[in-house]
């Protein structure tokens, strides 16, 4: 029986307690009601139990699931450092050539890099110059890299800001 059966059954024995308008008595004795009510706490009790268990071994579930993500994470985080550290490698070794290694091959290709060695001087100077936009702030004020080399390339000088062009190692 489902729980809401059980209510609904609890329900009609109560009612079923009520007195006969027309004759004045209780069609059915207490005693019957009480056992019958009885065994539906009973089962009403099983049903609850069971509820509880589910919703324990959901959350220890849940649980499992939140340390396999934090393991496989970690996993991941260490495969990204090892990556790196032979992408490294291969990029010492191909001398900035594309080098076509048969099952793969080593390509450079040229990216230009926002820095800000001086981020509290841009960020003045990109608020006093009406370049507001340019300017995020979040937790504490940062700037808009993208949005400060574009800028840059359009010829305006801002203080703080360089751009350096980089030659990125990839394998494909």
């Amino acid at each position: 029986m489902k729980l809401y059966e059980i209510n609904d059954a609890i329900e009609t024995l109560l009612n079923a307690l009520t007195v006969d308008a027309e004759t004045g008595e209780v069609p059915v004795s207490a005693d019957e009601i009480i056992e019958q009510l009885d065994a539906l706490s009973m089962e009403r009790t099983k049903v609850l139990e069971y509820l509880a268990k589910k919703v324990l071994n959901i959350r220890a579930d849940m649980d499992a699931i939140s340390h396999e993500i934090e393991r496989l994470e970690e996993r991941r985080d260490d495969c990204k450092i090892h990556i790196d550290s032979i992408m490294r490698v291969l990029d010492r070794e191909c001398h900035g050539e594309k080098t076509d290694l048969g099952v793969a091959t080593v390509q450079y290709r040229s990216s230009e890099v926002t820095e800000l060695p001086d981020e509290e001087a841009a960020v003045k100077w990109l608020m006093d110059s009406d370049y507001q936009d340019l300017v995020r702030i979040q937790r504490k004020v940062s700037v808009d890299k993208t949005g400060v080399k574009k800028l840059i390339a359009s010829g305006v000088a801002v203080p703080g800001v360089t751009v350096t062009k980089k030659q990125n190692c990839s394998l494909k």
